[in-house]
């Protein structure tokens, strides 16, 4: 006959205030996660609307959507550090910060760029345009990976930050291809200045995917 499992002492006044205060490393993990499925979901919807133009009402009005709720959860996540001693054992303050910055950037950044197509009256988008949202939806695939991977990440994991490389590599080859043909094939100067401004945006929300997917790495190295 086994004998009884002792009883558990209950948590002390001072107990029970220091557990407020001490973050679960799995909550932070979680909030990066819905982060990074709104990144993705930011580009899902550029992707659809470059290929399906006549989306363009519903992709302004979902992606004020999306933005919204990736600040949300970085609000959410400033409050968190404000109101804690310490942060978990894998990331300290600042790449808390940084990482959820990086994360909701991409977001930003795919809504700056669909708000564009309305400021500039844009009718239709350019092969170059569309060629660089499939790369940008394929990034943020990549790094919604990645941060669903983040707490099992060990050294030696680098395939996810490899690849979001390599693609961010291929956008900025993108980006003067189409620079260039942009100044070659377009006479209209006004036109040349909108899509300028819009092919330096969508390469600047792939920055902030490998910029996610470096500091990423650079943390599971400083943990090793």
């Amino acid at each position: 006959m086994s004998s009884p499992s002792p009883k558990r002492r209950p948590l002390s006044g001072f107990q029970r205030v220091l557990g407020a205060f001490m973050p679960k490393e799995e909550d932070f993990f979680e909030l990066f996660q819905q982060l990074s499925d709104y990144a993705l979901e930011a580009a899902t919807v550029l992707k659809e609307v470059t290929d399906d133009y006549s989306r363009m009402s519903y992709a302004l009005t979902k992606i004020d959507e999306v933005e919204h709720a990736s600040d949300e959860v970085v609000h959410g996540i400033v409050e968190r550090l404000n109101t804690t001693f310490v942060t978990p054992v894998m990331l300290d303050r600042e790449d808390i910060y940084r990482l959820a910055e990086r994360l909701d950037d991409v977001a930003d950044h795919i809504k700056g760029v669909i708000d564009r197509f309305r400021t500039y009256d844009i009718q239709q988008p350019t092969p170059h345009c569309q060629q660089i949202a499939d790369l940008l939806l394929q990034a943020a695939t990549v790094l919604r990976d990645n941060m669903h991977a983040l707490h099992t990440l060990q050294p030696g994991s680098s395939h996810y930050c490899a690849t979001i490389n390599e693609l961010e590599n291929r956008g900025d080859a993108l980006l003067k291809e189409a620079l260039g043909a942009l100044f070659r094939e377009t006479a209209d100067a006004r036109d040349i200045i909108k899509w300028k401004d819009i092919y330096e945006m969508m390469e600047e929300a792939l920055d902030m995917c490998e910029d996610a997917a470096n500091l990423v790495e650079s943390v599971v190295v400083k943990n090793a």
